[in-house]
């Protein structure tokens, strides 16, 4: 009875290893050991994409993006104006210009039956005192309860978007 037992638990012993060896070269050949496979609910939809104006293309004036994505589906487009400050010699901050035309804007629009969207138009400034100016743009599109996004799009700012400051000098008022 007790060779019986100790044959048993050798036994067992053995089919539990073989077992752990068995999933650790599963893993190895790669193989996955879920059941359940997570699909991705956009594979062999249209992804966002940005067709106008050309990434990498100069901005001279107000824009309006075009591009395509899944039909009937709603559009977020994202219009960042990027810029370094000037450096001051005596450490003091910079003051610039700051108005919504100066900050990241945010637009909506909805893709066509053909699958093609287009913006509203968009107008985008700088600061005189800004260098390496440009726009990065990036669109998402949401599907159901799925939100994709495309590439981040670099676009170069013309001199013409550099809103120039002047001092303007007022006439004082008399005391009359």
């Amino acid at each position: 009875m007790k060779t019986n037992i100790i044959n048993l638990f050798k036994t067992s012993i053995a089919v539990c290893l073989l077992i752990i060896c068995s999933i650790n070269t599963d893993a190895q050949v790669g193989k996955k050991l879920t059941r359940h496979k997570s699909e991705d609910p956009m594979a062999g939809k249209v992804k966002p994409i940005i067709t106008s104006p050309a990434a990498g293309a100069t901005i001279d004036g107000p824009f309006v993006m075009v591009g395509k994505a899944e039909p009937n589906t709603a559009i977020n487009i994202y219009v960042t104006p990027s810029y370094t400050l000037p450096k001051s010699p005596d450490g003091k901050p910079i003051l610039v210009v700051s108005t919504p035309k100066h900050r990241g804007q945010h637009f909506n629009a909805k893709a066509d039956a053909n699958g093609v969207w287009q913006s509203p138009l968009i107008e985008v400034m700088f600061d005189s005192k800004t260098t390496e100016r440009r726009i990065v743009v990036f669109v998402n599109q949401i599907w159901g309860s799925y939100t994709y996004t495309s590439k981040h799009i670099d676009y170069w700012a013309s001199p013409k978007l550099t809103m120039m400051m002047e001092t303007v000098k007022m006439p004082l008022k008399s005391n009359k």
